[in-house]
C-alpha cells in the first residue's frame, strides 16, 4: 500500500536495526509519512544484510634476492577492523595492523605473505607467494700464464705498457659475468665465467666483476691494479709548419696514447687529463692557446702566418694519475 506514496530512497542496516528512509512525493503522501513519522522502524527477527570484509594487498615485487626488502600495500576494503599479517621465513614474521611497512628476507625460499582481516561479521584471508633468490658468489685475482695456464699471482702492481690478465669465477654456473674497468658501467666488458680480461692500464686503477646469477641476483668484486706510472710530457723546441706533414704543428707531446689502444696508431695527450698551452710572440702578446691535448699550433695568428721567430710557451697540466704540473720554455718557428 505504500509503493503508490512513497519511494525508498535509502537503506541502512546494522547487527540490530533496520531502516527505511522514504521521501513524499505528494501532499497525500506527506501526512501520511506525517503521521508515520520519518521513518519506518523494524526490529527484532528481521533478516539481516551482513557485509564480510575483503582481504587484498600489492607488493612492490615478487621475485627477490637474499637480503632485499619489499613494500607492501594494503587493499582490503575499508570495513575491516582488524589486520593479521604472517610473512614466513622473512623479517619481521608476523603484523598485527593495517600496513605492515617494509619486510625484508634473509633467507632464500618460496615465502608466503598471508593476510586476516577481520570485522564483526566475520574474517576473510588471502596470500601471495614470494621467490627469493640465493646471491651469487664471484672472487677476482690477477693471473698470468705458466706453460699456456692461468696461475694466481700476488704482485698487482705492473709497469706502464705492461699486460695484466684479470680472472675472475663465479658460481652456481650459467650466470653473466662482466668486468667494468674503472667502475664505468659504459665501459662494460661481458666475458666467459672463468675467462680471463686482459687489460693495460696506464696509472693505477680499480676494476669492479659482477656476476649475475639465473635469478637475477648480483655478486660484485673489485680489484686494483697498480701501474708503476712513468709519464713524459714535453714540447719540441722547433716547428717547420709549411705543409710537408712533418712537423707541421707545435703541440703537447706524451708517451700514452689518446685512447689506450696502439692498434690504431698512437694519438697525443693520453697521459693529460687537463691543460692549458699558451704561446706567446716576443711582445708578450698570447697568439695560441688551446686546452685540447690533440690540437697543436700551425704557426698561424689570426689567419696569417707568422715570421720565423722564437716564442715562448708555458703549460699548465694534470696528470691521469692525478698529479699537476707546469713546463714553460721556448720554441722556433722554422718556414
Amino acid at each position: 500500500m505504500f509503493e503508490s506514496y512513497f519511494q525508498v530512497v535509502k537503506i541502512f542496516c546494522d547487527v540490530e536495526t533496520f531502516f527505511i528512509t522514504f521521501v513524499n512525493i505528494t501532499e497525500k503522501s506527506f501526512k501520511m509519512k506525517y503521521l508515520l513519522g520519518l521513518t519506518l522502524l523494524l526490529t527484532a527477527n528481521v533478516l539481516i544484510a551482513q557485509q564480510l570484509p575483503t582481504a587484498g594487498f600489492v607488493v612492490s615485487d615478487n621475485a627477490l634476492c637474499v637480503g632485499e626488502c619489499i613494500d607492501i600495500t594494503n587493499t582490503s576494503s575499508d570495513n575491516g577492523l582488524s589486520w593479521s599479517w604472517t610473512f614466513t621465513g622473512a623479517s619481521p614474521s608476523s603484523y598485527s595492523g593495517q600496513n605492515p611497512g617494509p619486510v625484508c628476507f634473509p633467507t632464500a625460499g618460496s615465502i608466503t605473505i598471508s593476510l586476516t582481516v577481520t570485522n564483526t561479521f566475520g574474517s576473510n584471508s588471502t596470500s601471495q607467494t614470494i621467490t627469493v633468490s640465493d646471491l651469487p658468489v664471484v672472487g677476482a685475482t690477477i693471473s698470468d700464464t705458466t706453460n699456456g695456464n692461468y696461475v694466481v699471482i700476488t704482485d698487482t702492481t705492473i709497469n706502464m705498457f705492461q699486460e695484466a690478465y684479470l680472472w675472475a669465477q663465479g658460481t652456481p654456473a650459467g650466470g653473466v659475468m662482466t668486468w667494468y674497468p674503472s667502475g664505468v658501467i659504459g665501459d662494460a666488458e661481458v666475458v666467459a665465467n672463468g675467462d680471463s680480461l686482459t687489460v693495460t692500464p696506464f696509472y693505477d686503477t680499480y676494476y669492479v666483476v659482477s656476476y649475475t646469477n639465473a635469478g637475477g641476483c648480483t655478486a660484485t668484486d673489485t680489484l686494483l691494479v697498480q701501474v708503476n706510472f712513468n709519464e713524459v710530457v714535453s714540447v719540441p723546441n722547433s716547428f717547420s709548419p709549411n705543409g710537408d706533414g712533418s712537423n707541421d704543428l707545435l703541440r703537447v707531446l706524451t708517451n700514452v696514447d689518446g685512447d689506450n689502444n696502439f692498434t690504431n696508431g698512437f694519438i697525443e695527450g693520453g697521459a693529460i687529463a687537463e691543460m692549458d698551452f699558451r704561446i706567446y710572440n716576443h711582445y708578450g702578446q698570447l697568439i695560441f692557446r688551446t686546452s685540447d691535448t690533440r690540437e697543436g699550433w700551425d704557426g698561424n695568428f689570426k689567419g696569417k702566418p707568422e715570421n720565423p721567430a722564437t716564442f715562448v710557451y708555458t703549460l699548465d697540466y694534470r696528470l691521469i694519475n692525478g698529479r699537476s704540473s707546469s713546463i714553460n720554455g721556448n720554441v722556433t718557428l722554422f718556414r
